[in-house]
């Protein structure tokens, strides 16, 4: 048996590395010392991207970030306000919260759901930079007729973890693997449409908003859009939201939420440099584990910013930041 594991980050796996001699150190977990300096003492855990990192393409937007804060007020002339998708909902669910999260720096005991989050979130976008490694053969078995085949082996781009996952992390995996096949099986003469053209992009915007008092506020936006992909007309983006937890119908609470977290990119994007993510004309949503904890099962939604759910975000999330 394996020691089980928590955290599982395949897109910076951490590695054992001598600090005294600046090298990677194989099989330290088992007891083996530093092969330079045969020594344990220098020996350290270090979390190593794969990719190298791709510097953000506005650096004068960074500045405005480092001179953003969650707890600013009128009377701080050197600092702005911070805002981005998570705040905005915090605030709106419990002003107390947001004060004890946000302006105090305190933060919750991890529970298994955060950990379940941040691996399902990390393995696909892991997927998505395997996934086109797979197309050819998984198109194949389709036009053969054997979807589950395709099924299968498109599943072999999810990472696997020196341990078992423990928080069932896996059957969300594999299922939204598989929806990306049935995508795949309506796009197979078109498939670099497939893939995104987005793979948890960081975003920064700048804009003026008029607090209750008339006075204009410069605020700070930023955040990581999950995944974007090119609408099938070819006529605009889509925005993709995953969620690893429940999915509700009833009341329509849940449906409003995920608007407004869409929206709050889709303004986002508009007040940033970023025009070659633009027009968003669609956002949908994803939850593979949607029937966790007595949810109403996994969900997957697609909508046009023009019907009645786009027509009434923006004023949503308006109100909310004033």
């Amino acid at each position: 048996m394996g020691a089980e594991i928590l955290r599982f980050n395949p897109n910076e796996p951490v590695l054992h590395w001598c600090e005294i001699c600046d090298v990677e150190v194989v099989d330290a977990d088992e007891g083996r010392a530093c092969l330079s300096c045969n020594d344990f003492d220098g020996i350290v855990e270090k979390a190593v991207p794969v990719d190298e990192e791709t510097p953000y393409p506005y650096p004068e937007l960074l500045e405005y970030y480092d001179k953003s804060c969650y707890n600013w007020q009128p009377s701080m002339h050197d600092k702005i306000l911070r805002i981005t998708k998570s705040s905005v909902g915090t605030f709106d669910f419990c002003p107390k919260q947001y004060y004890f999260q946000n302006i105090l720096g305190l933060s919750g005991e991890e529970r298994d759901y955060h950990v379940r989050g941040s691996n399902v979130h990390d393995a696909v976008e892991w997927f998505w930079k395997q996934a086109p490694d797979y197309i050819i053969d998984v198109i194949g078995l389709l036009n053969d007729g054997s979807t589950e085949s395709a099924k299968k082996l498109m599943r072999k781009a999810m990472p696997k973890p020196p341990s078992p996952y423990i928080y069932g992390e896996e059957p969300q995996m594999n299922l939204y693997s598989d929806w990306q096949v049935e995508r795949l099986m309506h796009m197979k003469d078109n498939s670099s449409d497939w893939l995104p053209m987005a793979n948890e992009v960081e975003v920064h915007a700048n804009r003026i908003v008029v607090a209750s008092d008339g006075t204009e506020v410069l605020i700070h936006m930023k955040g990581f859009i999950d995944r974007i992909f090119v609408d099938e007309s070819r006529s605009g983006i889509i925005l993709m939201e995953l969620k690893t937890g429940k999915w509700v119908e009833k009341g329509g609470r849940k449906r409003a939420g995920m608007r407004a977290e869409m929206q709050f990119y889709r303004m986002m994007l508009e007040h940033s440099p970023h025009i070659e993510l633009l027009p968003v004309v669609g956002w949908g949503w994803q939850f593979p584990g949607g029937g966790i904890n007595g949810g109403d099962g996994p969900m997957w939604d697609y909508e046009s910013v023009k019907g009645p759910g786009g027509r009434y975000a923006p004023k949503t999330v308006e109100k909310r930041l004033v």
